[in-house]
């Protein structure tokens, strides 16, 4: 299942990352040690390609990535 960007951003704020700086339709999240872009395109969902990237940089299984509330 595709994610949104409030759904990735709602799990990471949550996991302690931060939103960095924003360029245009791109958002960059930290910890500190780990920094990457999500993209918000509003109202298209993020592809399944780019969503299993941002999963791989957090060092988390899809069900873990799932699971956070």
């Amino acid at each position: 299942m595709p994610y949104s960007y409030k759904e990735i951003e709602k799990r990471l704020l949550k996991i302690w990352y931060k939103k960095v700086r924003q360029s245009w339709s791109h958002v960059l999240f930290s910890n500190w040690k780990n920094t990457f872009p999500v993209p918000n395109h509003g109202w298209r969902d993020i592809s399944i390609w780019v969503e299993w990237k941002i999963i791989k940089s957090l060092w988390l299984t899809k069900n873990e990535f799932k699971n956070i509330k």
